[in-house]
C-alpha cells in the first residue's frame, strides 16, 4: 500500500509539475488511449528537451540514501553529460529465446529508477499490473505474488507509461541521449522494457541507450584467488566487493537500484571511466526493440 500511495504521490507531482500543452505532446496518448493497450496506434516517442521546456532540472537537491553525484570525466567539447539513470525491474519470469523468437509471456512487475544525478524528485518508482498470475515461487525470491499486483489499484504499465516518459523528460540535458544502467540490462531488463512499450504499441525513444554493468564488471581486475575464487560478477558479490552493505527488501527494484547506485560509482572509480567510455559501452533502444520482431 505505501508503494501504491507513493506511486499516487509521483503520479501528481509529475503532472502538476508539466504543462498539459507539453504533457500531451510528449507522450503522444489522450486519457482515454491509456485504458486499452490494444487500442494504441504505433508512435516512436521522443524524450528529448527542448531548450525552453520548464521541465529542465537545475538545482541539484540533497542526496538520499549516501549516493552522491556521480560525474564522469569529460573533454572540453562535452561540458555536460547525459543523464545517468539506474534501473532495475521485478518480473513474471526470465526473459529467454525460444526456437530464435522471445518468450514473450512474461511482464514486469515491478519498476525503479534513480537519477544519478541526483536532486529532488530524483526517483520513480511503481508496482506494475502484470495482467497475469505470478508464479507461487516469487513470492519466496521478492515477495511479489499475484494478490498483490494483480488488482485494479495497481497500475498497468499501459497507465506508467506517460508518468514514466514525464519522469525521464524532466531529468534529461537538452541535445543529450538517455542513459540507462542495470545488471543485465542487455539480456534481461531492456528487453523487457521493448516489450512493454511493444505491448502498448509503442517504441523505446531513438535516445535511450542502455548499460550493461555486468559486462563492465568483466573489465575490473580480477581478485586474487584466496579473496574470491571464482571473481563472480552478479550484484551480490560486487557488493561484498566493494563492502556496501545491502538496504531494504532482498531483490526489490529499488533495493537493487541503490545497491547498483553504489557498485556503479565504485566500478567506474576502477574502470577509470568517462563519459564517452559510458557512451561507447552503450546499446541503442532500437536495438532491443528489432529483437521482438
Amino acid at each position: 500500500m505505501a508503494l501504491l500511495f507513493r506511486f499516487s504521490q509521483l503520479r501528481n507531482s509529475i503532472w502538476s509539475s508539466c504543462p498539459a500543452r507539453l504533457r500531451m505532446q510528449h507522450t503522444g496518448l489522450s486519457p482515454g488511449t491509456l485504458l486499452d493497450p490494444k487500442s494504441y496506434e504505433k508512435r516512436l516517442f521522443s524524450t528529448r528537451v527542448q531548450e525552453t521546456a520548464s521541465l529542465h532540472r537545475t538545482d541539484l537537491g540533497p542526496c538520499i540514501s549516501g549516493i552522491q553525484p556521480l560525474k564522469f570525466q569529460q573533454t572540453s567539447e562535452h561540458e555536460q553529460s547525459a543523464p545517468l539513470l539506474i534501473f532495475d525491474i521485478e518480473t513474471t519470469g526470465f526473459f529467454q529465446k525460444t526456437t530464435g523468437n522471445f518468450q514473450k509471456g512474461n511482464r514486469i512487475t515491478e519498476f525503479a529508477v534513480r537519477d544519478l544525478c541526483g536532486g529532488k524528485n530524483s526517483t520513480f518508482e511503481t508496482l506494475i499490473n502484470p495482467e497475469r498470475d505470478v508464479p507461487g515461487y516469487l513470492k519466496k525470491v521478492n515477495n511479489i505474488n499475484t494478490d498483490l499486483v494483480c488488482k485494479p489499484d495497481v497500475p498497468r504499465f499501459s497507465d506508467v507509461l506517460p508518468l514514466l516518459l514525464a519522469f525521464v523528460q524532466s531529468r534529461q540535458t537538452p541535445g543529450k541521449p538517455v542513459i540507462w544502467v542495470a545488471h543485465k540490462a542487455n539480456t534481461f531488463d531492456a528487453p523487457f522494457l521493448a516489450q512493454e512499450f511493444n505491448r502498448c504499441s509503442a517504441q523505446m525513444p531513438e535516445d535511450w541507450l542502455f548499460v550493461d554493468s555486468h559486462c563492465l564488471a568483466r573489465k575490473l581486475p580480477k581478485l586474487e584467488p584466496s579473496e574470491d575464487k571464482k571473481h563472480l560478477l552478479n550484484l551480490e558479490s560486487l557488493s561484498k566487493r566493494y563492502g556496501i552493505s545491502a538496504e531494504g527488501s532482498a531483490h526489490r527494484a529499488m533495493k537493487d537500484v541503490t545497491t547498483l547506485c553504489h557498485v556503479f560509482q565504485k566500478m567506474s572509480f576502477d574502470l577509470k571511466l568517462t563519459y564517452e567510455g559510458l557512451i561507447n559501452e552503450a546499446t541503442k533502444a532500437s536495438y532491443f526493440s528489432k529483437l521482438l520482431k
